[in-house]
């Protein structure tokens, strides 16, 4: 997942500022560079399109400390609405993503591209909240260095509905996660009327994770999550 160095032009380096959310914890003050394609997260809770996120996105890292450190990606969505009665609002988990090592790749000749040949044990999908929202939802972008004992079990996100009411410090305490060297944060609002996308999610194209804890079966597709978010009236 190596990123062309000539699209690196506006990235921005670290910044000592919140990257993460008022409230949300784990709080994260030191910035990961997030990169869709030629578009990057600039500030945290910089507004972006559906059509832009659709796609998982290239991460760099500033004062990398050592080069032999692995690395696992999360984002969240922060603000899913309840169901029926229930007002309030829930987590989704968008991705979780093993393996990501430095490279030889500068970012502003000061940021270190990362790269990983996994694509789970929850591939990536699109931020997709719909027109009939009446917030901008908060997607929230985590870098953890990776235990090297760490196992996620295949079955943890073998269900469609287990990425719903992701608690991330519950299951920081439960696989033996430090809090994170990096984060940032961006929103996507649905009621602009120049994104695209149905069913609650923007278009992508993702893998079944086929990693060390075992490959996740092709029931559990992103296309069975949608038509779960879709029964469910859910907006992700």
């Amino acid at each position: 997942m190596l990123f062309p160095s000539s699209l690196f032009i506006a990235a921005l380096v670290g910044a000592t500022q919140a990257q993460t959310p008022p409230g949300f914890k784990p709080q994260v003050t030191t910035k990961l560079n997030v990169i869709f394609n030629s578009t990057s997260v600039t500030k945290a809770g910089e507004l972006l399109t559906k059509t832009a996120t659709a796609t998982a996105p290239n991460l760099a890292l500033t004062n990398v400390n050592s080069t032999s450190d692995t690395y696992l990606f999360i984002m969240i969505d922060l603000d899913v609405p309840g169901a029926g009665s229930n007002s309030t609002r829930r987590t989704l988990l968008h991705a979780m993503t093993t393996g990501f090592k430095t490279t030889t790749q500068k970012l502003n000749g000061t940021a270190t591209l990362l790269s990983t040949t996994q694509k789970g044990p929850a591939a990536y999908f699109g931020p997709g909240p719909p027109s009939t929202d009446t917030i901008a939802h908060r997607y929230v972008q985590l870098l953890f260095k990776q235990p090297a004992n760490l196992n996620i079990p295949a079955t943890m996100f073998a269900e469609t509905t287990s990425r719903l009411n992701f608690n991330i410090e519950a299951f920081m305490k439960t696989m033996g996660l430090a809090a994170p060297v990096a984060g940032n944060f961006f929103t996507v609002d649905g009621r602009n009327g120049t994104q695209t996308g149905s069913g609650g999610r923007g278009n992508s194209t993702v893998v079944p994770f086929t990693g060390a804890a075992g490959r996740v079966s092709e029931g559990s597709s992103v296309v069975g999550l949608i038509g779960v978010l879709g029964a469910m009236v859910l907006l992700v």
